[in-house]
């Protein structure tokens, strides 16, 4: 059997990142496969901040309520107009939001601080006060400036970072394809025909977590204990196109775990079988010779949530251009006791305490077929073989639930 960390560095080597793709910005989800470059100025334009009144600051520095200054208001500038040229002293423009600043005009008065007198069929702006240079406007460049980084390389396109792309005007972005993933639950007794039967919650489950990746799912398929049904379900998943497959139930070394034989008589590589870890021990990965992966996870619901959360995802990352996920610090907040030989991953529940720090309390009810445990926790705690108790007090890794999901404190 090898490590938690040994198989890590095997799906590491195995797989790589899988094709590029050109996408439209609009339309732009996945991860990118380039670093993206500023190439101008964003915003292009000093313009303002808000409705109000452009001047010149310069004009304004000796203004008193003693001393007030009056000036004239021309006209009214739009978001949309072209840039206005005044060589008058002493006059002022209403602005508003987003349109082009005057030539030499710097500052913003918002409009509902304004004192407006009119004389003579003309508006005049009174100033009692000086007004600072740069007050309420945006400069040019000042978001960004030509070569600063727009998005890195192997990060996740989503709705906050898409608006650094329009702004910059990227129309495509260059993506790594995500992998398909196809579903085999096996098991005579998840046919729902018998008293002994029991439901299948395996397969909607990875599906599940499929799609909160945003992920295609090829097939949510069920093979009874069957080599040859096992074998045709497989097979099916493959032909759809998945890229990766997982497995649940038939890995162990009881007379009915078919998967192992099945997968060689198929002409796959094991690349490990059977781990120092609980729950999930018996895990196995496969590759086929055309590169498509196999996951072979337990049969316990539990063990299948760990063996998606920290092996499956994991595969998913690589071939999404992506780095291996990195824990979250935690202090752990009370005495936990497991075996030395297994790294464990526990069901745990997380929260922020009052100085910001995060605490983690792991939870008990860590048997691998018990489920109620998931309806409080909210990240799953990682404790290392070698350890055989975790004392308050110490530093414990944790990770959300689910990959790319905060910990719902």
């Amino acid at each position: 059997m090898i490590t938690y960390k040994e198989a890590l560095n095997i799906i590491e080597k195995t797989l790589t990142s899988l094709e590029i793709k050109d996408i439209a910005v609009h339309q732009a989800f996945g991860v990118n496969s380039e670093t993206l470059v500023s190439a101008s100025h964003v915003p292009p334009f000093s313009n303002s901040a808000m409705d109000g009144v452009a001047i010149k600051s310069k004009e304004t520095k000796a203004t008193t309520k003693e001393n007030p200054q009056r000036l004239e208001i021309k006209n009214t500038i739009y978001a949309g107009d072209k840039v206005i040229t005044s060589n008058d002293n002493h006059v002022c423009f209403e602005i508003m939001t987003g349109a082009l600043m005057p030539k030499n005009f710097d500052a913003v008065i918002p409009i509902e601080q304004v004192e407006i007198i009119k004389e003579n069929n003309k508006s005049y702006l009174l100033l009692k006060e000086p007004i600072k240079k740069g007050r309420n406007v945006r400069l040019a460049g000042e978001d960004f400036l030509p070569g600063d980084i727009i998005l890195e390389k192997g990060k996740s396109i989503n709705p906050y970072n898409l608006m650094s792309l329009l702004m910059n005007k990227i129309n495509k972005v260059k993506v790594f394809q995500s992998p398909k993933i196809g579903i085999v639950a096996t098991g005579s007794e998840l046919d729902g025909n018998s008293e002994s039967s029991i439901p299948n919650t395996n397969g909607p489950y990875i599906e599940a977590c499929v799609r909160r990746l945003g992920l295609e799912c090829t097939n949510q398929l069920h093979a009874k204990d069957d080599p040859s049904e096992i074998k045709m379900q497989i097979k099916k998943c493959m032909d759809a196109g998945a890229d990766i497959i997982t497995t649940s139930g038939g890995v162990s070394a009881g007379k009915a775990d078919f998967v192992p034989s099945v997968l060689i008589d198929m002409g796959a590589e094991i690349l490990f079988h059977k781990l120092w870890i609980r729950p999930g021990k018996p895990i196995l990965m496969a590759k086929f010779p055309d590169g498509k992966i196999v996951f072979g996870l337990p049969g316990n619901p539990v063990s299948v949530a760990v063996g998606f959360r920290f092996f499956a995802s994991q595969a998913i990352r690589i071939m999404q251009g992506r780095e291996i996920e990195k824990p979250i610090s935690s202090i752990n907040i009370s005495d936990y006791k497991k075996s030395k030989k297994f790294c464990l991953f526990a069901k745990a529940i997380a929260h922020v305490d009052m100085n910001g720090k995060i605490r983690t309390e792991i939870m008990s009810g860590q048997e691998s077929f018990k489920v109620k445990p998931f309806r409080d926790a909210n990240c799953w705690a990682m404790i290392p073989e070698g350890i055989e108790t975790i004392e308050k007090g110490e530093h414990v890794s944790i990770f959300p639930l689910s990959q790319d999901e905060s910990i719902n404190f």
